[in-house]
């Protein structure tokens, strides 16, 4: 990386100045982000991931095959010995995860960087930077097959194509953040895909696809092999979950609003809530402590 890339969000965006992501496409459109092949191979490349796979302990469900219709049973990966024991055992057959990707499932390893110390750096690096909390999953897909089921996320991702190549598929459509997907109507797809615009990612390519865009991938006549880099800016949801553990907040959460016996359904303790409200905006004016950590290691002498 260059002195002038030594922002390591500006290092994805490649020629994309920063100010002009968040202006232009930051939570409003896709965008793709094309880069030379070996961009980044310093923090992940095809053999890193081999080497995760066959030296190391492979465990449902932070491994899974999942296929364009749903995640495979753990039964189906493991070794079948009883019910007892199959109901224990989480340790994922290797054989068997081959042929189930063979068979046009996906592999999906979650927070893979735990397991690539240049990969884990450059995400605390990354967090830190942005104060935003960072996660990466990887994914490998064989030629020819279409990856997970049309769906869309409720966190910012970017697509780093680190093998092979993988076809994006996305659209604009009615979707409700807060509510589950399989309570919402899911966009179709037709074989000539209509409605959807797609974008094909090759090997040192980035992908930003916002929160809350349908989307679905496909290989075509490669294998893939891409790590969904996850953004996790603080919500409101969040900043309250967090205050409840301010002994504060807690014990104005803990006033009754509604009294027994009395009629009505409507709010009784205004008072209540206004001193909430008042707290609450108090702690808006104070800084965020820190949003992200990194995790604790072992060191042994």
């Amino acid at each position: 990386m260059s002195e002038e890339t030594n922002s390591l969000l500006q290092f994805l965006l490649g020629d994309m100045p920063t100010p002009r992501f968040f202006s232009e496409a930051y939570g409003k459109r896709p965008l793709h982000i094309t880069g030379s092949p070996d961009k980044f191979a310093h923090l992940f490349a095809l053999s890193d991931l081999n080497a995760i796979l066959n030296f190391s302990s492979l465990l449902y469900p932070r491994v899974r095959v999942t296929d364009h219709r749903n995640t495979l049973h753990k039964y189906d990966l493991i070794d079948d010995k009883d019910r007892y024991s199959n109901n224990l055992n989480n340790e994922l057959n290797r054989k068997k995860i081959l042929l189930a990707i063979a068979r046009g499932g996906t592999l999906v390893y979650d927070r893979i960087q735990e397991c690539h110390p240049p990969l884990e750096s450059f995400v605390d690096q990354l967090s830190e930077e942005t104060q935003t909390r960072v996660s990466v999953n990887g994914y490998y897909t064989a030629r020819r097959t279409q990856g997970v089921n049309v769906h869309f996320d409720r966190h910012d991702v970017f697509a780093i194509q680190i093998h092979g190549s993988k076809r994006w598929f996305y659209r604009e459509d009615s979707h409700v953040l807060s509510r589950s997907m399989r309570h919402q109507s899911v966009p179709p797809v037709d074989e000539n895909f209509t409605g959807w615009q797609s974008v094909l990612l090759k090997q040192g390519d980035v992908f930003y696809c916002p929160r809350g865009i349908w989307h679905f991938t496909q290989t075509e006549e490669n294998h893939s092999a891409h790590l969904a880099l996850g953004w996790y800016p603080l919500t409101l949801g969040d900043w309250i979950k967090k205050l409840e553990s301010y002994p504060e907040i807690g014990e104005l959460l803990e006033e009754y609003v509604q009294q027994p016996c009395m009629k009505g359904t409507s709010m009784q303790n205004t008072t209540a809530l206004d001193n909430l409200i008042n707290a609450l905006r108090n702690e808006a004016s104070r800084p965020f402590p820190p949003l992200t950590r990194p995790r604790p290691y072992l060191e042994l002498e």
